[in-house]
């Protein structure tokens, strides 16, 4: 059965009272995979199943928890993953199967787009240090692989990074940032965020960061202008009565 399906018969059982009935368990795991193969998103019924994994322990499945990880992780910025990992007890979040969920939105979180990249393909070099965050770097592929859609949504999670930092941005840093996108791919990618081609294609134009932070200066001026007339009109009844 699709996910559109599954959704469609989950939707009442979820509201009210009886979102959290522990017998919901096995319909929304059907909806994750689902979502997980299909490449949908549903947040309600994600969080939810983390929700009634809360309640009841005994019903708790850290396959399907990290499945859920890895599905909001596709939906950065948004704040989905911080939200789930909130709703997982911390004695579980130990665990070497979702240890390395975590670790893997840490880089991400942290906008190190080279990193994810050479862990997708491989190229990651151990430093032999003990203390080394990242633990079987080549778990971390195989573990990505297995979620349809994820390395297109890192993509464009860097695309959206790319927006709101650069002004300008040079082809080849940018075909990095997206794992090696080629000249196709990055046209498709600034047509979809408005960038414009510049220096023959050597360069994109981003967006004019400078104007937008220009006009946010005048909106404070005039809101700071505002408060000094309020209170110069506060005080004139105040010198009358002087």
């Amino acid at each position: 059965m699709s996910f559109e399906a599954l959704r469609a018969q989950l939707h009442e059982a979820i509201q009210g009272v009886n979102r959290y009935n522990p017998e919901n368990v096995t319909e929304l795991a059907k909806c994750v995979h689902a979502m997980v193969a299909e490449n949908k998103y549903d947040k309600d019924i994600l969080l939810t199943i983390l929700n009634l994994f809360q309640l009841n322990p005994d019903k708790f499945d850290e396959s399907l928890v990290r499945l859920v990880l890895l599905k909001t992780l596709m939906v950065l910025p948004s704040s989905d993953f911080a939200l789930a990992k909130c709703l997982i007890d911390m004695n579980r979040l130990g665990s070497q199967e979702l240890k390395r969920v975590l670790d893997l939105g840490a880089i991400l979180e942290s906008c190190d787009f080279s990193l994810f990249w050479q862990l997708m393909k491989g190229t990651y070099k151990s430093s032999g240090d003990a203390n080394e965050k990242i633990k079987q770097p080549a778990e971390i592929p195989k573990m990505v692989k297995s979620i349809t859609g994820f390395e297109e949504a890192i993509r464009i999670y860097a695309c959206r990074v790319v927006h709101v930092t650069f002004q300008n941005i040079e082809k080849d840093l940018l075909s990095r940032l997206l794992g090696g996108a080629n000249d196709a791919e990055m046209t498709a990618y600034a047509k979809r965020f408005g960038w414009e081609s510049r220096d023959n294609g050597s360069v994109y134009f981003i967006a004019n960061h400078e104007a937008t932070i220009r006009t946010r200066n005048i909106d404070e001026k005039i809101q700071f202008s505002n408060v000094a007339d309020i209170l110069r009109s506060i005080s004139k009844p105040l010198t009358t009565r002087e």
